[in-house]
């Protein structure tokens, strides 16, 4: 017994039940297992006669598997990217399998133009110039449509507006230029020594234009009414009277002349007012203009002193009108601009009284017939 109790470590092991002792070391789930292993493990097997029973069968199966999960869990931790890419790869095919993609309109689109551009055997980058050619093309044809549509109603006007003329030729001339006529050679070129212009006033706003079927003037109708005029003893009659449809006949300078044929002066009237004993003399003129700004413009031609221009003198035989002294007041009265022209008929200068100012307000009166436009036109605005 002493002999036994003094072997070696190794022998005290071996003998008895053969169990380990306490202080035997127990390898864990994550040790790997000691190459010595196997030949204790086969030497218990011999002494247990070589039977094993089924609980450790599975014990021992189970401590397998789970040091082989240990070895995965391990290699897991030294290659973390290569297990997080095949997780991750995992979780995509799942994840394909689990919920299929969705496909937007234009990814749809996409893939059939590529699949046409597959069978039909064209490069992508030929239907993409094929497509915008296209594009190109349909947006030309609206801009010429839009073209077409705006020259037929650019015809549509024009012919609506030959119609127009055809049918009142002088409606249609109405607000155009009218002709300039030269006056006669070896003309008086005669300016009023007093030249006073009136501008536009408010009474005449009701005639500020002329009217689309306006008829000409008339001499019945310029001076049925005024055949005599008469203010503070001094008595006038009419002595010659006109009406003409060719403005520019009637005065000299460029520039009025011109102002006029602008301004669509398609008629005007003149007459000669003298006193009993032929010692004075006045003209009246009345121009009938396309608008109130038409009248403005004439009555600052006849007031320019840079353009010289005036009114011809309708009788030949009375001085007053060609040389010497005379007087002139220019108003504008909405469409009209109406000029009294007033001398001694001598063209002598005028004496100390107040005759050649109570002539030229006499002759004022002669412009009848535009305040009787005023007064129909104001009738007619509150009917």
């Amino acid at each position: 017994m002493k002999l036994h109790n003094a072997d070696s470590a190794g022998n005290r092991a071996r003998g008895g039940s053969g169990r380990r002792t306490v202080t035997e070391h127990r390898p864990d789930d994550h040790d790997d297992p000691p190459e010595a292993e196997p030949r204790s493990a086969k030497a218990r097997r011999k002494s247990r006669g070589g039977r094993r029973s089924t609980g450790r069968i599975k014990q021992a199966a189970a401590k397998r598997g789970a040091r082989k999960h240990s070895g995965a869990k391990t290699a897991a931790a030294d290659e973390p990217t290569a297990g997080s890419r095949g997780a991750s790869d995992a979780s995509r095919r799942s994840a394909r399998t689990r919920k299929p993609r969705t496909v937007d309109h234009v990814s749809r689109f996409s893939a059939s133009a590529l699949r046409r551009v597959t069978v039909l055997g064209d490069r992508p980058e030929q239907v993409v110039y094929t497509l915008a050619e296209q594009s190109r093309q349909k947006h030309g044809t609206y801009v010429l449509i839009a073209l077409l549509v705006m020259a037929v109603i650019s015809l549509l006007a024009l012919l609506a507006a030959l119609v127009f003329q055809v049918l009142n030729p002088q409606a249609a001339t109405n607000q155009g230029p009218a002709p300039i006529v030269e006056p006669p050679a070896g003309h008086s070129t005669l300016r009023p020594e007093l030249f006073h212009a009136q501008e536009q006033q408010d009474i005449f706003e009701p005639i500020a234009e002329r009217a689309p079927d306006a008829e000409p003037l008339t001499e019945e109708q310029i001076f049925g009414s005024v055949q005599e005029l008469s203010l503070s003893g001094m008595e006038l009659t009419l002595r010659d009277s006109e009406v003409t449809d060719t403005c520019t006949a009637l005065v000299w300078g460029d520039q009025l002349a011109q102002t006029l044929s602008t301004g669509s002066c398609v008629s005007a009237a003149r007459g000669v007012y003298q006193d009993e004993n032929d010692e004075y003399v006045a003209q009246f003129t009345l121009f009938d203009l396309a608008d109130a700004d038409a009248a403005s413009a004439t009555l600052q031609s006849l007031d320019s002193d840079t353009e010289p221009g005036f009114l011809l003198p309708m009788a030949d035989g009375i001085e007053g009108l060609h040389t010497g002294y005379s007087q002139a007041t220019a108003q504008a009265m909405g469409h009209y601009v109406a000029v009294f022209w007033v001398a001694r008929a001598d063209g002598a200068e005028p004496s100390g009284d107040d005759s050649m100012a109570t002539l030229n307000v006499a002759a004022m009166d002669a412009a009848l017939v535009v305040y009787e436009q005023v007064r129909d036109a104001k009738e007619g605005e509150e009917d």
